[in-house]
């Protein structure tokens, strides 16, 4: 498996699966179509901002997260906020979401960010189990949410430590 950072705008129809795994037919973009949720995904993406890393296995996307400064405006980051993080549906349950989020947690730690927050809805259990195994606190409550928060500073994080993942292909 290979771990990529995308540059640029990413052509988020070619990871459709991925981002409809991410917003299945229960959540709030559901209903949305296919076309709807890629314009959206392009909409929100901001070039100065944002970091997208797809992940691979054998040349194809099994997995991708995306992360942003936070707020975006802000001309002394200090925050993160994750915006995406998914994992094909047939590839689940096999620590690979575990993976990306240390992957995002130490991508952080470098870029010297001293928070990340991050979003679950409060019917998305493995999204609640990954961040809680990822040392996530809960930062404050919604309705329908729970956002998270944790120091990339304090975390020791290596995507190297939970498997065969390559950060850095060709090294």
């Amino acid at each position: 498996m290979e771990l990529r950072e995308i540059k640029g705008l990413p052509d988020y129809s070619d990871i459709i699966e991925l981002i409809n795994a991410e917003w299945p037919p229960e959540s709030e973009w559901g209903e949305k179509t296919e076309d709807e949720k890629v314009g959206e995904m392009i909409r929100s993406h901001n070039l100065k901002t944002d970091t997208v890393k797809y992940l691979f296995e054998d040349n194809r996307v099994i997995g991708f997260y995306r992360y942003t400064r936070w707020p975006r405006e802000n001309p002394d980051p200090h925050k993160a906020h994750t915006l995406d993080i998914a994992i094909l549906p047939s590839m689940q349950k096999q620590g690979l979401g575990g993976r990306l989020m240390a992957d995002m947690i130490e991508d952080c730690r470098h870029k010297g960010f001293q928070q990340l927050l991050s979003r679950s809805m409060r019917n998305n259990r493995g999204s609640i189990k990954l961040h809680q195994s990822s040392g996530f606190t809960v930062y404050m409550e919604t309705e329908d949410s729970i956002v998270w928060e944790l120091n990339p500073q304090l975390q020791s994080f290596s995507a190297i430590r939970f498997g065969k993942l390559n950060p850095n292909p060709g090294k």
